[in-house]
Protein backbone atom coordinates (compact mmCIF):
# COMPACT_ATOMS: atom_id res chain seq x y z
CA UNK A 1 0.00 0.00 0.00
CA UNK A 2 0.98 4.11 -0.33
CA UNK A 3 3.40 5.48 2.38
CA UNK A 4 1.24 7.78 2.76
CA UNK A 5 -1.85 5.75 3.67
CA UNK A 6 0.70 2.79 5.71
CA UNK A 7 -0.44 2.41 9.47
CA UNK A 8 -2.75 5.18 9.31
CA UNK A 9 -6.24 5.21 10.07
CA UNK A 10 -8.60 6.35 7.08
CA UNK A 11 -9.47 10.14 8.62
CA UNK A 12 -8.55 12.25 5.58
CA UNK A 13 -7.76 14.95 8.69
CA UNK A 14 -5.08 12.66 9.77
CA UNK A 15 -3.58 12.92 5.89
CA UNK A 16 -3.73 16.70 6.26
CA UNK A 17 -1.39 16.24 9.26
CA UNK A 18 0.82 13.94 7.91
CA UNK A 19 1.27 16.66 4.98
CA UNK A 20 2.06 19.70 7.54
CA UNK A 21 4.81 17.68 9.44
CA UNK A 22 6.66 16.29 5.77
CA UNK A 23 6.16 19.75 4.34
CA UNK A 24 7.82 21.35 7.89
CA UNK A 25 10.70 19.21 7.13
CA UNK A 26 11.39 20.24 3.84
CA UNK A 27 10.84 24.24 4.41
CA UNK A 28 7.23 24.63 4.02
CA UNK A 29 6.45 25.15 7.45
CA UNK A 30 5.42 28.59 7.12
CA UNK A 31 2.19 27.59 4.96
CA UNK A 32 0.60 26.02 8.24
CA UNK A 33 2.06 28.74 10.57
CA UNK A 34 3.96 26.18 12.67
CA UNK A 35 7.91 25.86 12.80
CA UNK A 36 10.83 24.10 10.99
CA UNK A 37 11.84 21.00 13.25
CA UNK A 38 14.81 21.69 15.61
CA UNK A 39 17.77 21.34 13.70
CA UNK A 40 16.36 22.26 10.36
CA UNK A 41 18.24 24.96 8.26
CA UNK A 42 16.48 27.33 6.30
CA UNK A 43 17.17 26.11 2.44
CA UNK A 44 17.87 28.73 0.14
CA UNK A 45 14.89 30.20 -2.16
CA UNK A 46 16.88 28.31 -5.58
CA UNK A 47 15.76 24.58 -3.97
CA UNK A 48 12.75 25.54 -3.82
CA UNK A 49 11.90 22.68 -6.56
CA UNK A 50 14.14 19.78 -5.25
CA UNK A 51 12.65 20.48 -1.64
CA UNK A 52 9.02 20.25 -3.31
CA UNK A 53 10.37 17.17 -4.87
CA UNK A 54 11.60 15.06 -1.94
CA UNK A 55 8.30 16.30 -0.11
CA UNK A 56 5.95 14.56 -2.74
CA UNK A 57 7.72 11.77 -3.09
CA UNK A 58 7.81 10.88 0.83
CA UNK A 59 3.96 11.28 0.89
CA UNK A 60 3.60 8.56 -1.79
CA UNK A 61 2.53 7.40 -5.09
CA UNK A 62 -0.20 9.92 -5.29
CA UNK A 63 1.34 13.12 -4.56
CA UNK A 64 4.51 12.38 -6.44
CA UNK A 65 2.19 11.71 -9.30
CA UNK A 66 1.29 15.36 -8.52
CA UNK A 67 4.11 16.55 -8.97
CA UNK A 68 5.00 15.43 -12.13
CA UNK A 69 1.24 16.66 -13.37
CA UNK A 70 2.47 19.94 -12.15
CA UNK A 71 5.90 19.60 -13.88
CA UNK A 72 3.70 19.78 -17.51
CA UNK A 73 2.68 23.33 -16.65
CA UNK A 74 6.00 24.76 -18.00
CA UNK A 75 3.73 27.74 -19.47
CA UNK A 76 3.07 28.80 -15.50
CA UNK A 77 6.20 27.65 -13.30
CA UNK A 78 9.99 28.21 -13.75
CA UNK A 79 11.69 25.82 -15.91
CA UNK A 80 14.23 24.58 -13.12
CA UNK A 81 11.29 23.75 -10.93
CA UNK A 82 9.39 22.11 -13.22
CA UNK A 83 12.46 19.99 -14.85
CA UNK A 84 13.34 18.59 -11.00
CA UNK A 85 9.16 18.09 -10.48
CA UNK A 86 9.16 16.20 -13.58
CA UNK A 87 11.79 13.49 -11.77
CA UNK A 88 9.89 13.05 -9.19
CA UNK A 89 9.68 8.76 -9.21
CA UNK A 90 7.96 6.45 -6.75
CA UNK A 91 7.39 2.83 -7.07
CA UNK A 92 4.42 1.96 -5.97
CA UNK A 93 3.93 -1.35 -4.13
CA UNK A 94 1.82 -4.00 -4.65
CA UNK A 95 -2.08 -3.88 -3.49
CA UNK A 96 -1.74 -7.34 -1.78
CA UNK A 97 -3.49 -10.09 -3.23
CA UNK A 98 -6.59 -10.53 -0.43
CA UNK A 99 -6.98 -6.81 -1.54
CA UNK A 100 -7.46 -7.42 -5.11
CA UNK A 101 -9.48 -10.65 -4.62
CA UNK A 102 -11.96 -8.83 -2.58
CA UNK A 103 -12.12 -6.03 -4.84
CA UNK A 104 -12.33 -8.08 -8.11
CA UNK A 105 -15.17 -10.27 -6.43
CA UNK A 106 -17.14 -6.93 -5.12
CA UNK A 107 -16.82 -5.26 -8.56
CA UNK A 108 -18.00 -8.37 -10.62
CA UNK A 109 -20.33 -10.12 -8.24
CA UNK A 110 -19.10 -13.57 -7.97
CA UNK A 111 -15.78 -15.55 -6.76
CA UNK A 112 -12.55 -15.40 -8.61
CA UNK A 113 -12.66 -19.05 -8.92
CA UNK A 114 -15.73 -18.99 -10.52
CA UNK A 115 -15.26 -16.17 -12.97
CA UNK A 116 -11.72 -17.38 -13.67
CA UNK A 117 -9.66 -20.21 -14.63
CA UNK A 118 -6.67 -18.86 -13.45
CA UNK A 119 -5.69 -15.36 -12.13
CA UNK A 120 -1.95 -14.61 -11.48
CA UNK A 121 -1.33 -12.92 -7.96
CA UNK A 122 2.05 -11.34 -9.00
CA UNK A 123 0.75 -8.13 -11.14
CA UNK A 124 2.50 -7.73 -14.66
CA UNK A 125 2.29 -3.46 -13.89
CA UNK A 126 1.66 -1.93 -10.99
CA UNK A 127 1.39 1.54 -11.62
CA UNK A 128 0.33 4.81 -8.98
CA UNK A 129 -3.64 4.62 -10.14
CA UNK A 130 -3.99 0.90 -11.86
CA UNK A 131 -2.10 -2.43 -11.72
CA UNK A 132 -2.91 -5.62 -13.86
CA UNK A 133 -2.74 -9.27 -13.24
CA UNK A 134 -3.22 -11.82 -15.92
CA UNK A 135 -5.56 -14.35 -15.94
CA UNK A 136 -7.52 -17.14 -18.18
CA UNK A 137 -11.05 -17.01 -18.66
CA UNK A 138 -13.48 -20.22 -19.42
CA UNK A 139 -12.65 -21.52 -22.94
CA UNK A 140 -8.66 -20.61 -22.31
CA UNK A 141 -8.92 -17.27 -23.73
CA UNK A 142 -6.36 -15.42 -21.79
CA UNK A 143 -6.85 -12.24 -20.60
CA UNK A 144 -5.18 -9.34 -18.69
CA UNK A 145 -7.27 -7.83 -15.75
CA UNK A 146 -6.78 -4.17 -14.49
CA UNK A 147 -8.01 -2.67 -11.45
CA UNK A 148 -8.21 0.81 -9.92
CA UNK A 149 -5.95 0.65 -7.01
CA UNK A 150 -7.17 1.28 -3.47
CA UNK A 151 -6.55 4.33 -0.96
CA UNK A 152 -5.99 6.97 -3.84
CA UNK A 153 -9.38 9.04 -3.41
CA UNK A 154 -8.70 9.60 0.38
CA UNK A 155 -5.30 11.41 -0.96
CA UNK A 156 -7.23 13.75 -2.91
CA UNK A 157 -9.16 14.49 -0.69
CA UNK A 158 -5.95 15.21 1.89
CA UNK A 159 -5.24 17.33 -0.46
CA UNK A 160 -7.97 19.71 -0.95
CA UNK A 161 -7.62 21.56 2.08
CA UNK A 162 -3.69 21.89 2.08
CA UNK A 163 -4.74 23.38 -1.52
CA UNK A 164 -7.04 25.98 -0.19
CA UNK A 165 -4.74 26.80 2.74
CA UNK A 166 -1.84 27.48 0.60
CA UNK A 167 -3.87 29.43 -1.53
CA UNK A 168 -5.28 31.40 1.17
CA UNK A 169 -1.49 32.17 2.32
CA UNK A 170 0.61 32.47 -0.66
CA UNK A 171 -1.54 33.02 -3.33
CA UNK A 172 -0.48 36.62 -4.39
CA UNK A 173 3.37 35.06 -4.69
CA UNK A 174 2.64 31.53 -6.49
CA UNK A 175 2.63 31.50 -10.20
CA UNK A 176 -0.48 29.32 -10.34
CA UNK A 177 -3.38 28.53 -7.86
CA UNK A 178 -3.30 25.45 -5.87
CA UNK A 179 -6.73 25.10 -5.50
CA UNK A 180 -7.61 25.03 -9.57
CA UNK A 181 -4.44 22.82 -9.52
CA UNK A 182 -5.65 20.10 -7.11
CA UNK A 183 -9.10 20.39 -8.83
CA UNK A 184 -7.51 19.47 -12.33
CA UNK A 185 -5.26 16.73 -10.87
CA UNK A 186 -8.23 15.43 -9.28
CA UNK A 187 -10.28 15.24 -12.84
CA UNK A 188 -7.04 14.14 -14.13
CA UNK A 189 -6.99 11.62 -12.02
CA UNK A 190 -10.58 10.32 -12.04
CA UNK A 191 -10.25 10.43 -15.67
CA UNK A 192 -7.56 7.77 -15.96
CA UNK A 193 -9.15 5.25 -13.07
CA UNK A 194 -12.22 5.50 -15.12
CA UNK A 195 -12.19 1.68 -17.00
CA UNK A 196 -15.79 2.40 -19.04
CA UNK A 197 -13.78 5.71 -20.70
CA UNK A 198 -10.62 3.44 -21.26
CA UNK A 199 -13.03 1.15 -22.95
CA UNK A 200 -14.16 3.65 -25.19
CA UNK A 201 -10.24 4.56 -26.18
CA UNK A 202 -9.77 1.07 -26.96
CA UNK A 203 -12.96 0.59 -28.75
CA UNK A 204 -11.46 3.93 -31.27
CA UNK A 205 -7.71 2.71 -31.46
CA UNK A 206 -9.14 -0.27 -32.63
CA UNK A 207 -11.39 1.41 -35.31
CA UNK A 208 -8.23 3.20 -36.65
CA UNK A 209 -7.08 1.61 -40.39
CA UNK A 210 -3.96 2.69 -40.16
CA UNK A 211 -2.53 2.51 -36.49
CA UNK A 212 -0.02 -0.49 -36.36
CA UNK A 213 -0.15 -1.78 -32.51
CA UNK A 214 -2.71 -4.11 -31.64
CA UNK A 215 -5.22 -3.23 -29.19
CA UNK A 216 -7.10 -5.37 -27.20
CA UNK A 217 -11.08 -5.96 -27.10
CA UNK A 218 -13.15 -5.71 -23.83
CA UNK A 219 -14.50 -8.63 -22.67
CA UNK A 220 -17.43 -6.80 -21.38
CA UNK A 221 -19.41 -9.34 -19.04
CA UNK A 222 -16.26 -8.86 -16.96
CA UNK A 223 -15.47 -5.62 -16.73
CA UNK A 224 -17.41 -2.42 -14.58
CA UNK A 225 -16.00 0.79 -14.05
CA UNK A 226 -13.40 0.13 -11.98
CA UNK A 227 -12.34 -3.24 -13.33
CA UNK A 228 -11.73 -3.79 -16.85
CA UNK A 229 -10.87 -7.24 -18.58
CA UNK A 230 -8.98 -7.37 -22.05
CA UNK A 231 -7.88 -9.84 -24.14
CA UNK A 232 -4.18 -10.84 -24.15
CA UNK A 233 -2.00 -12.51 -26.72
CA UNK A 234 -1.40 -16.62 -25.46
CA UNK A 235 2.29 -16.07 -25.27
CA UNK A 236 3.67 -13.01 -25.08
CA UNK A 237 7.73 -11.22 -25.17
CA UNK A 238 9.22 -8.56 -24.29
CA UNK A 239 10.07 -5.85 -26.69
CA UNK A 240 13.59 -5.23 -28.64
CA UNK A 241 14.87 -2.40 -29.45
CA UNK A 242 13.70 -1.86 -32.68
CA UNK A 243 10.13 -2.22 -31.61
CA UNK A 244 9.99 0.79 -29.46
CA UNK A 245 11.33 2.38 -32.52
CA UNK A 246 8.06 1.92 -33.88
CA UNK A 247 6.28 2.52 -30.51
CA UNK A 248 7.49 5.88 -30.04
CA UNK A 249 6.98 6.62 -33.94
CA UNK A 250 3.12 5.45 -33.36
CA UNK A 251 2.76 7.25 -30.39
CA UNK A 252 3.59 10.46 -31.71
CA UNK A 253 1.52 9.92 -34.94
CA UNK A 254 -1.67 8.82 -32.62
CA UNK A 255 -1.15 12.06 -30.61
CA UNK A 256 -0.88 14.57 -33.33
CA UNK A 257 -3.22 12.76 -35.79
CA UNK A 258 -5.82 11.80 -33.12
CA UNK A 259 -5.59 13.31 -30.11
CA UNK A 260 -5.27 10.19 -27.95
CA UNK A 261 -2.66 10.83 -25.22
CA UNK A 262 -1.73 7.37 -22.91
CA UNK A 263 -1.11 9.11 -19.42
CA UNK A 264 1.14 6.59 -17.98
CA UNK A 265 3.09 5.15 -21.69
CA UNK A 266 5.32 2.77 -19.26
CA UNK A 267 6.96 -0.32 -21.43
CA UNK A 268 4.81 -2.70 -19.74
CA UNK A 269 1.74 -1.38 -21.34
CA UNK A 270 3.71 -3.15 -25.09
CA UNK A 271 4.16 -6.70 -25.28
CA UNK A 272 5.36 -9.18 -28.23
CA UNK A 273 2.98 -11.38 -29.52
CA UNK A 274 5.45 -14.49 -29.99
CA UNK A 275 4.44 -16.40 -32.05
CA UNK A 276 2.96 -13.80 -34.68
CA UNK A 277 5.54 -11.60 -34.09
CA UNK A 278 2.33 -8.57 -33.74
CA UNK A 279 2.97 -5.72 -31.31
CA UNK A 280 0.43 -5.11 -28.66
CA UNK A 281 -0.71 -1.97 -26.78
CA UNK A 282 -1.79 -4.73 -24.31
CA UNK A 283 -3.01 -2.46 -21.68
CA UNK A 284 -4.68 0.50 -23.26
CA UNK A 285 -6.41 1.69 -19.85
CA UNK A 286 -5.06 5.34 -18.85
CA UNK A 287 -5.66 7.10 -21.65
CA UNK A 288 -7.89 9.96 -23.19
CA UNK A 289 -8.83 11.90 -26.32
CA UNK A 290 -8.52 15.64 -27.17
CA UNK A 291 -11.32 17.75 -27.03
CA UNK A 292 -11.98 17.79 -30.78
CA UNK A 293 -12.55 21.37 -30.94
CA UNK A 294 -9.21 21.62 -28.81
CA UNK A 295 -7.49 19.41 -31.37
CA UNK A 296 -8.58 22.13 -34.17
CA UNK A 297 -7.14 24.38 -32.42
CA UNK A 298 -3.89 22.78 -32.49
CA UNK A 299 -3.95 22.04 -36.06
CA UNK A 300 -4.42 25.82 -36.66
CA UNK A 301 -1.61 26.31 -34.11
CA UNK A 302 0.80 23.88 -36.52
CA UNK A 303 -0.37 25.21 -39.35
CA UNK A 304 0.96 29.22 -38.53
CA UNK A 305 4.23 27.56 -36.67
CA UNK A 306 5.16 25.77 -40.24
CA UNK A 307 4.22 29.09 -41.86
CA UNK A 308 6.80 31.41 -39.48
CA UNK A 309 3.28 33.31 -38.73
CA UNK A 310 3.74 34.22 -35.47
CA UNK A 311 0.97 36.46 -35.54
CA UNK A 312 -1.96 33.55 -36.75
CA UNK A 313 -0.16 31.58 -33.41
CA UNK A 314 -1.22 34.36 -31.33
CA UNK A 315 -4.74 34.12 -33.29
CA UNK A 316 -4.89 30.28 -33.02
CA UNK A 317 -3.66 29.96 -29.13
CA UNK A 318 -7.61 30.63 -28.03
CA UNK A 319 -8.99 27.91 -30.59
CA UNK A 320 -6.85 25.47 -28.34
CA UNK A 321 -8.59 26.88 -25.12
CA UNK A 322 -5.46 29.09 -23.86
CA UNK A 323 -4.97 32.05 -22.52
CA UNK A 324 -3.62 35.20 -24.31
CA UNK A 325 -2.94 38.38 -22.27
CA UNK A 326 -4.52 41.96 -24.11
CA UNK A 327 -1.68 43.03 -24.09
CA UNK A 328 0.30 40.55 -26.50
CA UNK A 329 3.42 42.43 -27.40
CA UNK A 330 5.90 40.33 -24.79
CA UNK A 331 4.22 37.04 -25.86
CA UNK A 332 4.94 37.54 -29.90
CA UNK A 333 8.44 38.98 -29.17
CA UNK A 334 8.70 35.10 -27.21
CA UNK A 335 7.48 33.99 -29.51
CA UNK A 336 9.06 35.43 -32.44
CA UNK A 337 12.84 34.64 -30.82
CA UNK A 338 11.89 30.58 -30.66
CA UNK A 339 10.33 30.01 -34.22
CA UNK A 340 14.03 31.95 -35.51
CA UNK A 341 15.40 29.72 -32.90
CA UNK A 342 14.17 26.25 -33.78
CA UNK A 343 13.26 26.78 -37.58
CA UNK A 344 15.47 27.42 -40.32
CA UNK A 345 17.61 24.34 -42.08
CA UNK A 346 18.48 22.62 -39.22
CA UNK A 347 14.93 22.04 -37.82
CA UNK A 348 15.19 18.06 -37.96
CA UNK A 349 18.06 18.25 -35.03
CA UNK A 350 16.09 19.36 -32.54
CA UNK A 351 14.73 17.28 -30.18
CA UNK A 352 10.92 17.41 -29.04
CA UNK A 353 11.98 17.62 -26.06
CA UNK A 354 13.80 20.90 -26.52
CA UNK A 355 10.57 22.24 -28.70
CA UNK A 356 8.55 21.30 -25.88
CA UNK A 357 10.48 23.39 -23.21
CA UNK A 358 11.65 26.37 -25.10
CA UNK A 359 7.86 26.58 -26.60
CA UNK A 360 6.16 26.45 -22.97
CA UNK A 361 9.03 29.23 -21.53
CA UNK A 362 7.80 31.56 -24.53
CA UNK A 363 4.56 30.83 -23.64
CA UNK A 364 5.12 31.32 -19.80
CA UNK A 365 7.51 34.84 -20.34
CA UNK A 366 4.45 36.15 -22.36
CA UNK A 367 2.05 35.76 -20.02
CA UNK A 368 -0.23 33.18 -21.70
CA UNK A 369 -1.12 29.88 -20.95
CA UNK A 370 -2.03 26.61 -22.32
CA UNK A 371 -5.37 24.69 -21.64
CA UNK A 372 -4.60 21.69 -19.53
CA UNK A 373 -4.99 19.18 -21.93
CA UNK A 374 -2.75 20.96 -24.52
CA UNK A 375 -0.33 21.16 -22.04
CA UNK A 376 -0.57 17.22 -21.54
CA UNK A 377 -0.34 16.86 -25.09
CA UNK A 378 3.37 18.39 -25.20
CA UNK A 379 4.35 16.61 -22.46
CA UNK A 380 3.06 13.04 -23.88
CA UNK A 381 5.02 13.99 -27.39
CA UNK A 382 8.39 14.22 -25.38
CA UNK A 383 7.34 10.38 -23.30
CA UNK A 384 6.53 8.89 -26.70
CA UNK A 385 9.96 10.29 -28.12
CA UNK A 386 12.51 8.41 -25.02
CA UNK A 387 10.40 5.35 -25.49
CA UNK A 388 12.45 5.28 -28.42
CA UNK A 389 15.85 5.20 -26.60
CA UNK A 390 18.78 7.75 -25.62
CA UNK A 391 19.68 10.28 -28.76
CA UNK A 392 16.61 9.45 -30.87
CA UNK A 393 14.28 12.19 -31.98
CA UNK A 394 10.65 12.33 -33.43
CA UNK A 395 10.44 15.77 -34.88
CA UNK A 396 10.34 14.62 -38.40
CA UNK A 397 7.60 11.91 -37.93
CA UNK A 398 5.75 14.88 -35.78
CA UNK A 399 5.97 17.28 -38.78
CA UNK A 400 4.64 14.37 -40.87
CA UNK A 401 1.69 14.08 -38.39
CA UNK A 402 1.11 17.62 -38.07
CA UNK A 403 0.66 17.73 -42.00
CA UNK A 404 -1.98 14.64 -41.58
CA UNK A 405 -3.76 17.14 -39.02
CA UNK A 406 -3.43 20.07 -40.87
CA UNK A 407 -4.90 18.72 -44.20
CA UNK A 408 -7.76 16.99 -42.28
CA UNK A 409 -8.97 20.89 -40.85
CA UNK A 410 -8.22 22.13 -44.63
CA UNK A 411 -10.27 19.71 -46.07
CA UNK A 412 -13.01 21.78 -48.15
CA UNK A 413 -15.39 18.87 -47.78
CA UNK A 414 -14.29 19.34 -43.87
CA UNK A 415 -14.81 22.82 -43.61
CA UNK A 416 -18.77 22.34 -45.68
CA UNK A 417 -19.76 19.69 -43.31
CA UNK A 418 -18.21 21.54 -39.97
CA UNK A 419 -20.40 24.46 -41.26
CA UNK A 420 -23.47 22.55 -41.70
CA UNK A 421 -23.52 20.78 -38.31
CA UNK A 422 -22.97 23.96 -36.10
CA UNK A 423 -25.56 26.70 -38.42
CA UNK A 424 -27.98 25.64 -36.16
CA UNK A 425 -25.80 26.97 -33.21
CA UNK A 426 -25.78 30.82 -32.82
CA UNK A 427 -23.34 31.19 -30.65
CA UNK A 428 -20.75 28.83 -32.60
CA UNK A 429 -21.17 31.48 -35.33
CA UNK A 430 -19.95 34.40 -33.43
CA UNK A 431 -16.41 32.90 -34.17
CA UNK A 432 -17.03 32.02 -37.82
CA UNK A 433 -15.48 35.37 -39.50
CA UNK A 434 -12.35 34.56 -37.44
CA UNK A 435 -12.35 30.94 -38.98
CA UNK A 436 -12.79 32.39 -42.64
CA UNK A 437 -10.44 34.88 -42.34
CA UNK A 438 -7.80 32.45 -41.43
CA UNK A 439 -9.22 29.73 -43.95
CA UNK A 440 -8.14 32.70 -46.59
CA UNK A 441 -4.73 33.46 -45.24
CA UNK A 442 -4.05 29.95 -46.08
CA UNK A 443 -5.67 30.59 -49.45
CA UNK A 444 -3.38 33.37 -50.13
CA UNK A 445 -0.02 30.81 -48.98
CA UNK A 446 -0.82 28.33 -50.94
CA UNK A 447 -1.77 26.18 -47.71
CA UNK A 448 -5.30 24.95 -49.67
CA UNK A 449 -5.06 23.38 -52.78
CA UNK A 450 -7.82 24.58 -54.59
CA UNK A 451 -7.38 25.54 -58.48
CA UNK A 452 -8.72 28.93 -59.07
CA UNK A 453 -9.31 30.17 -62.76
CA UNK A 454 -9.81 33.59 -61.33
CA UNK A 455 -7.34 35.76 -61.43
CA UNK A 456 -7.90 38.77 -59.36
CA UNK A 457 -7.73 36.33 -55.97
CA UNK A 458 -6.99 39.57 -53.76
CA UNK A 459 -10.43 41.02 -55.31
CA UNK A 460 -12.39 37.79 -54.62
CA UNK A 461 -11.06 37.26 -50.81
CA UNK A 462 -12.15 40.66 -49.89
CA UNK A 463 -16.10 40.21 -51.38
CA UNK A 464 -15.76 37.05 -50.04
CA UNK A 465 -14.44 37.96 -46.43
CA UNK A 466 -17.27 40.65 -46.89
CA UNK A 467 -19.55 37.91 -47.80
CA UNK A 468 -19.11 35.95 -44.88
CA UNK A 469 -19.59 39.05 -42.11
CA UNK A 470 -23.12 39.78 -43.74
CA UNK A 471 -24.18 36.25 -43.45
CA UNK A 472 -22.50 35.74 -39.98
CA UNK A 473 -24.48 38.81 -38.64
CA UNK A 474 -27.71 37.89 -40.62
CA UNK A 475 -28.04 34.72 -39.01
CA UNK A 476 -27.34 36.01 -35.60
CA UNK A 477 -29.58 38.63 -36.20
CA UNK A 478 -32.20 35.70 -37.34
Amino acid sequence: MERVSRDLPESPARRVGRIARVGARYGFGFVFRSRLLPGRRREEPGRVGTRLRFSLEELGPTFAELGRFLSIRRDLIPSDVAAELGRTRVAAKPVRFAEVRAYVERELGNTLERLFVEFDEVPVRVGPFTQSHRAGLPGGRPALVVVDRTGVRRDLLAMRPVADLTRRRLGDRLPLDPSSMVAEFTTHVTQRRDMFYSAQISRRLRELEDFRLIVPDVYRDYSTGRCVTLEAPADSALLEEEHYLEVSETLVRLALTEGVLLADPAKARFVLDSPAGGLWLADPTEAFGLDPERLRGVAEILAAVRRGDVDGVVRALPLAGSFVPHDDSDLRRELREVLGVLGGPLWREHSLEEVRDRGLEAIRSGGARLHVEVAQMADFLVEAERLGGEGQTRIVTAAEAAEVLISRYRNPAYVAARLARRVAQPDALADYPRQVHALLDELKDGEVEVRFRHAGLDELISKVDILANRLVFALLIA
